[in-house]
């Protein structure tokens, strides 16, 4: 998948972060970002679903930062006192200097959760491991 082509605004975000997550643990997420900030594993629906704490926006933000990070892409001056529209658009603006073009407002992005998060981290995520993981052509090889 070229990260130009997220999957597409209107998926179902439970669907979308499961996709999330197997990506994510393609990087060793677990090991590179988790154990480095001091953080658990994200559940398959963490991003999909409201949390009863208010720290999904800034893990997204610290997702999105090491994403960005891991792709030669560093981001300077994000912090968890910004103002969190600032911060939604200011991955919009990161992400269409990657080449991913999302159509969604930043305010889609605020909350945290839901299908705008999802379909973020998805396109990040998609670019992480096609920019890493190169695939060939199965060789059928004849023993004869």
């Amino acid at each position: 998948m070229e990260a130009n082509e997220a999957v597409g605004y209107g998926v179902d975000p439970n669907l979308t972060m499961e996709a999330v997550l197997d990506m994510l643990k393609l990087l060793d997420y677990e090991s590179k970002f988790c154990k480095q900030k001091g953080m658990k594993p994200l559940s398959k629906v963490y991003f999909a679903q409201p949390a009863p704490a208010d720290d999904q926006f800034l893990m997204f933000v610290s997702l999105v930062s090491w994403l960005l990070s891991i792709n030669n892409h560093t981001v300077s001056g994000w912090n968890k006192y910004e103002n969190p529209m600032t911060s939604s658009q200011n991955i919009i603006l990161e992400l269409k200097k990657l080449g991913i073009e999302l159509d969604m407002p930043p305010n889609k992005l605020m909350a945290g959760h839901g299908e705008g998060v999802c379909t973020v981290l998805h396109a990040l995520c998609s670019l992480s491991i096609d920019s890493r993981m190169k695939f060939k052509k199965p060789r059928i090889v004849d023993d004869n």
